[in-house]
């Protein structure tokens, strides 16, 4: 409590300095532009646009000009969107009230009042004026996007006649003689630059500031040699770990390019801020200097990215799968080529400097070009003549994945000789573009195989039910342990097709591609295309989709909490439940649908068309479907067959466990699932045993000798079912004698039980009980076996055989035997 006082005390110098910032705010912030209106806002675009579209006239524009008047349309075309984003439902809002006035009335019909002519010459001046201002924004966004398309065919064009530009061919022996003419020239240039630049250096270099600039000189190099040996030391890996996981691996990659990389980046920027603090380096000097940076990151990201992946000396930490030699090879032309790129933009940059010819230009441009060609040409026959592992495995190679080195081995092929053939002819821009573009396409494609193979251990690594994350998915949203995966699979497909599409974009936009183009065909597809006076975009779309998630979300969260919390504690039963729950979810489908259309502006008028030609499918291919859909809501709210019921339909039965769309699942008593088509429901005969009611009759049939007294058999069976627990008492069971043969009599035993559901299992209860008493009684069930009278024919022969007399023979006609 001591530091109250204390905080009583700041309190007013606290307040006090709020109020003195509030008015210091509130008087040097500058006054907020004055809002356009529509109509003006379109003027500034159309006067805007014109000025483009006059300068686009003159044809000796430069690339960086036309790329400056690019940038300029982006923001017109928007301007113009915005304005028929807003006038669109300005408009539609007028038309309505127009509507609702209806037309004018006829000469001969009753005049109306003067408000309602007021107001209908109000609207419709508004309409006019809206309209207009309208047509103007839409004309404009069609006019920018127009002269979009102008300017990037005049940058393409530009592009492909600076690369196709033909200039003396390498093999020349005319050029050769006129760069050996100019080259003494240039040399003594390039002795005037450096002349220049020691008189400078010794001008400004005096005393202890000599001193001081070799005493920082020789700390940057120590530095350098330090910091060399530490990133030896720092990307060395444990020696322990003889085999690495992929996720250690791509880490270790990512650690050593860095490394790598980092350290000739920081001691060439140390080096050239110490130059220009010492002010050593005039403006003359500033292309050369930056072509020497560029060139110096080129080599440390080429020997980064080498090192990272292939990792020449340890390959058991290598990422990709290459022999050693092979390995080592890649490596060394990576490091070869961007030393031979550098070097070739140095020179390039030395020759603009010192002023030197032409031929001197074409020769450097060309000649290095034609060194990364052999570069490439002896390390890929290298590298084709390497033994392979397969030959020494004895029988059939089994091919395990697909080979990725073949197509980029024909690439590399196909860009020598391109180089060589352009250098062959002449077109020493068009060799020298496929130069920049191998080098540039190799960074790409590294960083992304790196990026890659890191997002897909990361995600595989978190999304498992023991990771951190996964454990907190599972427990607070929920997620079950096999959506786990799934999730990061999706997930990480979605990261892969954006992480393509941002490399593509990387590799085209040196080809003519340009980013503003794609932004603009990126915006028109995501924020609207008109068609037919409805707008379909990529936007409306995503938000429609959510906007349907979060209404039939909505519905199915009313019908868990009916399910679950109200419904259970009404005197309902559970058909009649799901009814409620199953057409309440029915409702909040079709709202939600119908909210998510109305988002994207098509209503049901302008959905008529679109029904009327699907009537035709309906009525021919979809006519069973509509069938099904319709005797389902019949058999919802009809209830004749409700969840949990137990019908009888053709020859087999069970319980009915849902009733959907389409059909109706009923699980048999053999633990089957039979889909039946609810129009066969509807239509067919079915058999509820449970419909009105619960109870079920057991019925038993007996056939006992006629000798036994039916009085008794009748006791004996009414005794029987009364001992049964389950067996009703109200209405109480009856024996009915249903027949008086000769050979036995014939009863019908019937009780009734409380629940149908427990009939098979009474009923086989009572059979057991059944027995015992007769069997108690002595008395038989079933009529008495009737004796088996067999007939023999010519009994008198079989007698007389076994009594060894023959029998007469039979005398013929007329005496003789």
């Amino acid at each position: 409590m001591r530091f109250l006082p204390r905080l009583r005390f700041l309190l007013p110098v606290f307040a006090l300095f709020c109020v003195s910032f509030g008015s210091l705010a509130q008087t040097g912030a500058p006054a907020s532009a004055p809002q356009l209106t529509a109509g003006q806002r379109v003027d500034q675009a159309h006067a805007a646009l014109d000025q483009i579209d006059k300068a686009l006239t003159n044809r000796t524009l430069s690339d960086a000009e036309l790329a400056d008047f690019r940038g300029r349309i982006d923001p017109i075309e928007t301007d113009a969107n915005e304005v028929v984003a807003q006038l669109t439902p300005i408009l539609a809002g007028i038309k309505a009230r127009l509507d609702q006035l209806g037309p004018k009335p006829a000469d001969n019909a009753p005049a109306e009042s003067a408000q309602v002519t007021a107001e209908r010459a109000e609207q419709q001046k508004r309409l006019s004026d809206v309209d207009e201002t309208l047509k103007r924004a839409r004309l404009i966004a069609v006019q920018a996007d127009q002269t979009a398309d102008h300017i990037a065919s005049r940058r393409r064009e530009l592009f492909t006649r600076a690369l196709f530009q033909r200039t003396t061919s390498l093999f020349d022996p005319a050029l050769w003689g006129d760069v050996a003419s100019d080259l003494k020239r240039d040399a003594r240039a390039v002795q005037g630059l450096a002349g220049d630049f020691w008189s400078n250096a010794a001008s400004r270099l005096t005393g202890w500031w000599r001193v001081a600039f070799a005493a920082t000189v020789l700390a940057l190099i120590a530095i350098y040699v330090a910091a060399t040996r530490i990133s030896r030391r720092v990307v060395a890996h444990e020696p322990s770990i003889a085999d690495a996981t992929r996720f250690r691996k791509v880490r270790a990659a990512l650690w050593v390019g860095t490394i790598v990389a980092i350290v000739p980046l920081a001691s060439v920027t140390l080096f050239f801020s110490l130059f220009n603090g010492f002010d050593l380096l005039g403006l003359r000097f500033e292309p050369l200097v930056h072509a020497t940076i560029i060139g110096v990151v080129r080599i440390a990201l080429a020997a980064g990215l080498a090192r990272a992946l292939l990792q020449p000396s340890r390959p058991h930490w290598r990422l990709l799968d290459v022999s050693d030699s092979v390995a080592e090879k890649i490596s060394r032309l990576a490091i070869t080529v961007a030393c031979i790129v550098s070097a070739t933009r140095v020179l390039e940059a030395l020759s603009a400097v010192i002023g030197a010819t032409l031929p001197v230009s074409v020769f450097t441009r060309g000649f290095g070009a034609l060194c990364v060609a052999f570069s490439m040409a002896i390390a890929l026959y290298g590298i084709i003549n390497e033994p392979d592992d397969a030959d020494e495995c004895l029988g059939p190679a089994v091919v395990t994945r697909r080979d990725w080195y073949a197509p980029l081995r024909v690439g590399a092929w196909s860009a020598i000789l391109v180089i060589i053939a352009a250098v062959a002819v002449g077109y020493i821009a068009l060799a020298a573009f496929v130069v920049d573009q191998i080098v540039w396409i190799a960074c790409v494609g590294s960083v992304l195989y790196l990026v890659l193979v890191l997002i897909e251990e990361v995600i595989a690594a978190s999304f498992k039910p023991a990771a951190p994350l996964g454990r907190s998915l599972m427990a607070s949203v929920g997620v079950k342990r096999e959506a786990l995966e799934q999730i990061g699979i999706l997930l990480s497909g979605v990261l892969h097709v954006a992480l393509f599409c941002i490399a593509a974009l990387l590799i085209l936009a040196p080809w003519g591609v340009q980013s503003d183009d794609l932004a603009s065909s990126i915006r028109a597809a995501f924020f609207g295309i008109t068609v037919g006076g409805v707008t379909i975009s990529l936007s409306s779309v995503i938000f429609a989709l959510i906007l349907f998630a979060l209404v039939y979300g909505a519905t199915r969260g009313l019908q868990y909490w009916l399910d679950t919390r109200y419904l259970p504690h009404t005197n309902l039963d559970t058909g009649l439940r799901n009814s409620i729950k199953t057409s309440l979810g029915y409702v909040g489908f079709i709202i939600a649908v119908a909210l998510a259309l109305g988002y994207l502006g098509l209503s049901f008028e302008k959905l008529a068309i679109v029904a009327g030609a699907l009537s035709v499918g309906i009525g021919f291919g979809l006519q069973s479907i509509v069938n099904n859909f319709v005797s389902g809501l019949i058999l919802l709210w009809e209830r004749a067959i409700r969840v949990g019921d137990w019908v009888v339909v053709g020859d087999d039965q069970g319980f009915v466990r849902r009733i959907t769309v389409r059909s109706t699942e009923i699980e048999t008593f053999d633990r089957a699932l039979m889909i039946v088509p609810n129009s066969n429901l509807v239509t067919g005969v079915v058999k509820n045993w449970v419909r009105t009611d619960r109870v079920g009759r057991i019925k038993i049939s007996l056939s006992v000798q006629s000798g036994a007294d039916p009085e008794k058999v009748r006791e004996l069976l009414i005794g029987a079912a009364k001992v049964q627990d389950l067996i009703l008492s109200i209405p109480a069971p009856q024996v009915l004698l249903t027949s008086l043969e000769a050979a036995a009599y014939k009863y019908d035993l019937l009780a009734y039980v409380d629940d149908v559901e427990t009939s098979q299992r009474v009923k086989s209860e009572l059979l057991f009980e059944i027995h015992r008493r007769f069997k108690a009684a002595n008395l038989s069930l079933g009529a008495p076996a009737v004796p088996t009278v067999v007939e023999l024919a010519d009994i008198d022969r079989l007698e007389n055989l076994f009594s060894g007399t023959q029998p007469e023979a039979p005398r013929r006609a007329g005496g003789k035997s």
